[in-house]
């Protein structure tokens, strides 16, 4: 697996501003309902492990928690701080708490570009004694009328499919979660939970194109055949959708504590 350090300058970054945009946020009741589960007490500290452009931080400020953010990214870095996080530059895996413990540490929309064990071991040492940790994730599916034609969209533009995301990886399942959250388990860490809520979005076509190419095997593809595919999705969406789309999502979360 490639390290958030190498992929991170070339891919989301380009785009901080849509992914800031149009990316999903994350619904409290998630986030709440899994903290109540973990029995966590009053809001406190919490470290946001490749915060981006600050969506999960900003749902865990909501919620009264004192925010860092670490983000390997400068220019995802710094639309975060534009809104208030205080972030710090740099790849997890190679970033120092400097002797800091947190209440709480989380990860959204990244966990999976991490090291396995190695990132489980780097996030039990920044937690304090009572701590928690807060895996989140979107996954979004499309409401259509006929799906199957937004498919041959995308094979008369692309015949070999779209491209593995930067580092080769493909794009996450929720079926990953359990590994997750076995991962936890084997590290220590006790009443570890999987929480789901589903939640419900509507875009233009418009809004949608400029989603889809803030996703990294859109990112993958040559500028100038991602803005014919997208040319070619929005004026199916245009004909055929009315110009607009729902996006059904379900954000799931992986939750644990520390051993005590």
């Amino acid at each position: 697996m490639t390290d958030q350090a190498a992929w991170a300058p070339t891919s989301f970054g380009a785009r901080a501003h849509d992914y800031d945009r149009l990316r999903p946020g994350y619904p409290l009741e998630a986030l709440t309902e899994t903290l109540a589960a973990l029995g966590a007490g009053p809001p406190g500290t919490a470290l946001d492990i490749g915060c981006g452009t600050g969506k999960l931080a900003a749902a865990l400020t909501t919620l009264g928690h004192e925010v860092t953010g670490v983000e390997p990214d400068p220019r995802m870095a710094e639309v975060a701080s534009a809104g208030g996080l205080a972030v710090e530059v740099g790849a997890f895996e190679t970033w120092e708490p400097d002797g800091r413990r947190f209440d709480l540490v989380a990860c959204g929309q990244a966990w999976h570009w991490l090291r396995p064990g190695q990132r489980t071991q780097k996030a039990a040492r920044c937690l304090g004694a009572s701590g928690r940790i807060l895996l989140a994730w979107n996954f979004g599916s499309y409401a259509l009328r006929d799906a199957s034609r937004l498919n041959e969209v995308y094979a008369a533009v692309l015949p070999g499919g779209l491209p593995a995301g930067p580092g080769g990886r493909v794009s996450l399942s929720e079926t990953d979660l359990d590994g997750y959250a076995e991962e936890l388990r084997s590290h220590g860490f006790r009443h570890v939970t999987q929480t789901a809520v589903p939640w419900q979005t509507r875009l233009t076509s418009r809004q949608f194109c400029e989603l889809l190419a803030t996703e990294s095997r859109h990112l993958a593809l040559p500028e100038a055949l991602l803005r014919r595919l997208l040319g070619e999705v929005a004026a199916f969406l245009d004909a055929e959708e009315g110009g607009e789309i729902g996006v059904d999502y379900t954000c799931l979360v992986v939750g644990a504590s520390v051993a005590g």
